[in-house]
């Protein structure tokens, strides 16, 4: 999939023809899917407005440590630590998050139908942030536009 391709599929209309950096500082409501309504919860819950906030959120890279800690605990701790408590932890609400209330995780699953660490880590619209935000950083380091 080419970069225009990419922003074609997870971007509104009115927002396919802006580079990656541009797409950063968008409304987080730009990316395909994610509603006014959605946007505002988001707000509620993070205080999150744009898409570079959402990819760089503390709560979602917090989750992904945790999923990913989670799904390789197996691998990186030696056998005498291993425990199925550290397997179970992408399992766990949202609201496991120290920092992510009650409230909080009702609006995510509001917004994005999340209810367990691993899906906030592995949500769509997170990666879509993620991947913009990486490529807009990649631009600006290398002194191009993409």
């Amino acid at each position: 999939m080419s970069a225009s391709e990419f922003i074609v599929k997870f971007f509104d209309k009115k927002y396919e023809n802006l580079s990656f950096e541009e797409l950063c500082k968008a409304p987080v409501s730009a990316i395909s899917g994610i509603s006014e309504s959605d946007a505002a919860d988001l707000k509620k819950a993070f205080g999150i407005d744009t898409v570079e906030e959402l990819a760089t959120n503390k709560y979602v890279l917090l989750a992904q440590g945790i999923s990913c800690f989670s799904k390789s605990s197996g691998q990186i701790l030696d056998k005498k630590f291993e425990s199925a408590e550290f397997e179970e932890l992408r399992k766990k609400s949202v609201s496991a998050v120290s920092g992510i209330s009650e409230s909080d995780a009702v609006l995510l699953k509001r917004a994005f139908g999340i209810d367990t660490i691993q899906e906030l880590a592995e949500n769509k619209y997170v990666m879509a942030a993620q991947f913009v935000t990486a490529l807009a950083s990649l631009a600006k380091i290398l002194g191009v536009s993409l």
